[in-house]
């Protein structure tokens, strides 16, 4: 029996996955983001029009692979918001430590691909900052919050201790790798995160509480 005229085959998910991680490792290329719709359906072996059967569009190609990214790191975000850690202190210096680990194993690729492709874009520029950018942010939200509640770290504005403590990290860590300022202007990053760990703490930490004075013998 002839398929119906505009519905999908059996294997379009199998095939529409393969396109996209086919077309995946060449965005995450330094030069990736600014591929053609054209040299992408090359690199997936298919044609242009076919490219434009199961995506619709160069635009909405770029989303759909942002949208995957995400997808491929919610077992570490999971785990960067929830997985217990200990005291606020080693707590939040494994989170950094995983977000410097996770930076050199690809996640600083992932954020280069998407800052090229979505800034001043109107539609990219949101689909980066929901896919990729705030699910870090929102991990950091949740394991600050774990510690407020505990009475570990004073109350505030949770998103704003978030952007306090993630931006700094990715804006030296963009720096350093992404933009090759390890050549011209190198920064010993293990030491920034704990000078920035440090400074965090001072500003959110609550201090223990005084002692309450003894009365004198005599």
């Amino acid at each position: 029996m002839a398929r119906v005229k505009g519905s999908r085959n059996a294997d379009y998910e199998k095939e529409r996955a393969r396109l996209l991680e086919a077309v995946r490792v060449r965005l995450l290329a330094p030069d990736g983001a600014q591929t053609s719709f054209r040299e992408l359906a090359e690199v997936a072996g298919v044609s242009v029009a076919t490219l434009r059967h199961y995506f619709g569009s160069r635009e909405a190609l770029l989303a759909e692979v942002m949208a995957d990214m995400h997808r491929r790191g919610l077992p570490y975000l999971l785990a960067a918001a929830t997985e217990p850690r200990g005291p606020v202190r080693e707590s939040l210096q494994w989170f950094l430590q995983s977000l410097l680990m996770g930076w050199r194993m690809g996640v600083g690729a992932v954020h280069a691909f998407g800052l090229t492709a979505s800034v001043g874009h109107e539609t990219l520029g949101p689909v980066y900052v929901q896919e990729l950018l705030e699910p870090t942010l929102q991990a950091a939200e949740a394991r600050l919050s774990r510690h407020i509640a505990d009475g570990e770290l004073r109350r505030c504005d949770v998103r704003h201790a978030a952007l306090e403590l993630v931006c700094p990290v990715v804006l030296g860590l963009l720096h350093q790798v992404q933009l090759s300022g390890a050549r011209c202007r190198p920064l010993d990053v293990e030491r920034f995160l704990e000078d920035h760990l440090e400074t965090f703490l001072r500003a959110y930490a609550v201090s223990p509480a005084p002692e309450s004075p003894r009365p004198r013998r005599g």
